[in-house]
């Protein structure tokens, strides 16, 4: 198994090669999800979503791939919007009617189950377009003699059979692979033991929004990630993976960026600002539509900085996609013992420390470490209101 890069070398050497499958895998698009962690960009999300799935699309004719594969989740619930599934149907029936593609393949996910009144019922009932197929606990196999191709479903990957007779076996999952002491439970587990002993040339996982290699002994077992950004911590920026497998039991795989979002996390130290104007200009330094900015306030805030994250936020939220700030820093309460000409303030400080101390949670020391800085900024006749 390996990693190509697929540069023009790779897709001649593609052509030679007689007996190989060329594959598009995806897992985890949730369209129709409601975006709500995304706030006023929500709307927009969603229609970055719905784009990075076109790419994938589009993907399937540029690296002129055999089948399309989508591990779950592709919608975000069983009763997407109506319109996201008629167009999900008709980009399906375009690519297998206007491309060499010859299938695309979906299985259910933990958020697009088969249960009564969801969309994949009623697909099932209406009839699939041509070449479109969705396996099911009730129709778990699918045999496509013309590629010389088996894929498996099953919620249980030790139930994984291959068929002897077809030249490729991939096998089609959704749900986490067990790692001691980090996931050890969840809808469906894989085993390490598992992965190896499934018999498959090809493992498409599903379930997680990030890139993951599970291979085991001779066994490819990869989730893609999300072709877009799904979750406002998402490290990984959108992709979808191209492989290519041969009659002699060789993988060759590379991921094809399909998202437009990226993710950035920042800690700031408030040491190192004077003011919060300072601390704000900074933060705009930063400033990208396509860019979801994960801002950590640490350290310790000068003695007279007021530190108010509506206001920072308001101030910086239109540059970026979406911002997420988190106020962990903290205020000098070092004893700087008054001096005459300040006995106010001197006093000012001691009442805050005795009130710091008696506070009992995170969000009361947050007030009464603001209410001190913005006392003493305003005992030291700064302009701190309007």
């Amino acid at each position: 198994m390996s990693r190509s890069d697929y540069g023009q070398p790779y897709h001649q050497a593609h052509d030679e090669r007689m007996n190989c499958l060329r594959f598009v895998h995806t897992a985890d698009v949730h369209l129709g999800r409601s975006s709500q962690a995304f706030g006023t960009a929500a709307a927009e999300h969603r229609r970055r979503l719905e784009q990075a799935f076109e790419r994938c699309v589009t993907c399937c004719r540029d690296y002129e791939v055999q089948l399309l594969i989508v591990a779950g989740d592709l919608f975000d619930s069983p009763r997407p919007p109506e319109r996201t599934a008629q167009r999900v149907r008709s980009l399906f029936a375009d690519l297998v009617g206007q491309s060499q593609v010859v299938a695309t393949v979906l299985i259910p996910g933990t958020h697009d189950p088969i249960v009564p009144g969801s969309i994949y019922e009623r697909w099932l009932a209406e009839g699939l377009p041509e070449g479109m197929h969705l396996l099911s606990a009730e129709h778990p196999t699918l045999n496509i003699p013309e590629l010389g191709l088996a894929l498996h479903f099953a919620t249980d990957s030790s139930k994984l059979q291959p068929d002897p007779e077809a030249s490729f076996n991939i096998g089609l999952l959704h749900g986490s692979v067990q790692i001691p002491g980090l996931v050890d439970e969840d809808e469906v587990i894989i085993t390490p033991a598992q992965i190896a002993g499934c018999g498959m040339d090809y493992l498409a996982l599903g379930h997680w929004h990030s890139f993951g290699d599970y291979s085991q002994q001779n066994v490819v077992a990869l989730y893609p990630g999300s072709p877009e950004i799904v979750a406002i911590d998402q490290a990984e920026q959108g992709q979808v993976l191209v492989v290519d497998l041969d009659d002699e039991g060789g993988c060759t795989w590379a991921p094809v960026t399909t998202g437009t979002l990226q993710y950035q996390q920042q800690n700031l130290d408030l040491a190192d600002f004077a003011d919060m104007e300072e601390l704000i200009q900074a933060i705009l330094t930063l400033a990208d539509g396509d860019t979801i900015l994960d801002i950590r306030l640490v350290g310790i805030a000068p003695e007279q900085m007021i530190v108010d994250a509506d206001q920072i936020l308001e101030r910086v939220e239109e540059r970026f996609f979406r911002v997420r700030l988190t106020d962990e820093s903290h205020a000098d309460w070092a004893e700087t013992g008054p001096e005459p000409s300040s006995l106010v303030a001197g006093r000012f400080r001691e009442l805050m420390k005795e009130r710091f101390a008696a506070a009992e949670t995170d969000e009361q020391r947050r007030v009464v470490q603001q209410a001190r800085s913005l006392g003493l900024a305003l005992l030291a006749g700064k302009e701190v209101l309007g």
